[in-house]
Order: structure tokens, then sequence, then C-alpha cells
């Protein structure tokens, strides 16, 4: 599941998932995988351990033009996928389940990933 394939539409923003190769096309366009980037110190999200769950946070910016618009934790059997919205606070709490990678997708920058 950490190999899985992420697409998002640029024109209505749905995101979608596969685990194989596929031809994935949305309002009319075909869309490519992302490309997921190895986050830096300064572009890591902020993560706590709180009793059994990963608290995820960021100081990101979450504005209608620029937000992250979901975060996806995979480890080798599962996937858990938390859409965010603009104007929202990025907080959010995600079972741990021991170790995995921990990915994100912003609005201006790309597809990006750190390891739990």
């Amino acid at each position: 599941m950490k190999n899985s394939k992420y697409y998002v539409c640029p024109i209505c923003g749905n995101v979608t998932v596969c685990t194989g190769n596929a031809e994935i096309s949305c309002c009319g366009k075909k869309l490519e995988a992302l490309e997921p980037k190895k986050a830096d110190e300064t572009e890591k999200l902020n993560v706590e351990q709180i009793e059994n769950d990963w608290y995820i946070s960021s100081e990101h910016s979450m504005t209608k033009e620029h937000y992250i618009s979901f975060i996806a934790f995979a480890k080798g059997d599962k996937i858990e996928l938390i859409k965010q919205y603009p104007e929202w606070n990025l907080q959010t709490r995600i079972q741990r389940r021991g170790h995995g990678k921990l990915m994100w997708y912003c609005t201006q920058h790309g597809f990006y990933y750190q390891y739990l």
C-alpha cells in the first residue's frame, strides 16, 4: 500500500487512489499519478503521539487558493485517507499502527511524504 498511486483532478479536486497501474480521467482530462517528494524539515507535518493515536497538525496555509487537500497514512495492508478543507485548521488524529508513510497533497506545492 505504501507504493499506491494517487491522482488529483486539477478542476474539481477529486482524489483517486490506485494500487496498480491505471488510466484515470476526471472532468474530461487524463490524470497523471502524483510524484511524491520527501519533505524536508521545514515542510514536515507536526506529529505527536497521543494515547494510541498520531496527532497530526500544521501551520500550513489553509486558504481557498492554497491548502492541504488530503493526508494519507499507508502501512503494509492499509491506507487511511483524511480529506482536508480550506479555511479549516489542519488537525487530525489517526490510529497509531506502527511505522508507515505519511503523505499529503498541497494544492500549490505538490505531493509530499515523511516516514513515521
